[in-house]
């Protein structure tokens, strides 16, 4: 499992939710938990796009393996530290741009300007319910192993920044910071307003 961390929220976005909702039960908890999920999900939206650019994988699959995780951390009366990220497993290769012949090859590309590889000693066979690329680890038929590719957060990790993927990580953390800049705004209002109880 793979994880990455993004976005350290700035103590005056806390002070000034806490101030506006000083009088509601857990009410700071509720409009940042929310204004994080909803940057979260942009974010993946936005990461994922420019992922499947450059792997051979659609966006919804990379979304499929990929989960949030926030962290909300109280050091004391006033300082809190708020991060988020993402995390999430290796994905199947047969997720990936795979085909198989009629003769059993699979033919296998993780990125889209790769040429598809043959797999010799690969296959694909429904074993407990899961339909999969597996790979013989020896001359017997047994131990298999399961191919993967890398997990979405791996794949993003490593377009952060390089050339031609169109999106560098300043501008990535900045698209969720701004995300959750409105999306607190947005909060803070619904709640001081006793919408969507």
């Amino acid at each position: 499992m793979s994880t990455m961390e993004f976005y350290n929220l700035d103590e005056a976005q806390f002070e000034r939710a806490t101030k506006m909702l000083a009088g509601i039960p857990a009410g700071v908890q509720r409009a940042v938990g929310s204004a994080l999920k909803r940057a979260a999900d942009h974010g993946l939206t936005v990461g994922m796009k420019h992922v499947s650019k450059t792997y051979s994988i659609g966006q919804n699959e990379l979304k499929r393996y990929t989960r949030h995780i926030n962290t909300v951390v109280k050091d004391g009366a006033t300082s809190v530290e708020v991060r988020f990220g993402y995390r999430g497993h290796v994905i199947p290769l047969i997720r990936f741009d795979t085909r198989f012949s009629n003769d059993g090859k699979v033919y296998t590309r993780t990125k889209r300007a790769n040429t598809k590889q043959v797999l010799n000693n690969a296959f694909v066979a429904q074993i407990n319910g899961h339909t999969g690329i597996f790979e013989r680890l020896g001359p017997s038929r047994f131990p298999i192993e399961e191919k993967f590719g890398p997990s979405a957060v791996q794949a993003l990790d490593s377009i952060l920044g390089t050339r031609g993927s169109g999106l560098t990580e300043s501008a990535y953390e900045t698209e969720i910071k701004d995300e959750f800049d409105k999306r607190i705004e947005h909060e803070i209002t619904r709640i001081l307003n006793g919408w969507g109880k």
